[in-house]
Order: C-alpha cells, then structure tokens, then sequence
C-alpha cells in the first residue's frame, strides 16, 4: 500500500474514531458499542500500517489472504448494521402508528 493511501486510510480511521467518542460523550452510543467501534477503527488502521499483522488471523482462519479477512469482517458487519436499522425502523413504524391513533382517538373525542 502506497504511503498516500496508508495516510489517507489512517486519517479517516481517527476521524471516524473521534466521531464514536463523541457519540459515546453525548449518550448516543453504550460502552459495548463505543469499544466495538473502538476496535474497528484501531483494527483498521494498524492493518493499514503494518499488513502483515493480518496474517496470523488468516493462517488461523484458514483464509488465504490477509485482505479477505477484512472483507469478509466487513461484509458480515454491514449485515448486522443492516439488521440492526430494519430492527429500529420498524420500531419507530410501530411506534408512530400507535401515536397516531391515539392522537386521531383523541381528536375523536374533541368533536
């Protein structure tokens, strides 16, 4: 990996760091999912400095390359985060229906 790009990699990893601590100060994100993301973003950008740290993981694994290792974490988290919004979406669907009747029951009673 070229240095520009370890940079530009290693750069976005603290940004997106700062943002989780932030999140984490303000009371949007738990402990548990602060450190998840803390993990991540450290993962990440050691990786991207050293690559062949990768490597012991894949041998134990049984993955051929390091770089898979990454993808396959990455795509089995977007699923998760994916599940975790269909989850909340449809809390928040639930949610503003029952405000809704209730708001209609009551404007009911109004008239």
């Amino acid at each position: 990996m070229t240095p520009i790009l370890q940079i530009i990699v290693v750069a976005f990893a603290l940004f997106a760091w700062s943002r989780a601590v932030l999140r984490f100060r303000n009371g949007q994100i738990s402990m548990m999912e602060f450190s998840l993301w803390s993990l991540l973003w450290l993962g990440a950008g050691m990786v991207v400095i050293r690559p062949d740290w990768g490597a012991p993981l894949a041998a134990f694994l049984g993955i051929g390359r390091p770089i898979d290792v990454g993808i396959y974490a990455s795509i089995v988290m977007l699923f998760y985060l994916i599940f975790k919004i269909y989850v909340k979406i449809e809390t928040i669907e639930r949610d503003i229906t029952q405000l809704v009747r209730a708001q209609a029951i009551e404007h009911r009673k109004k008239k």
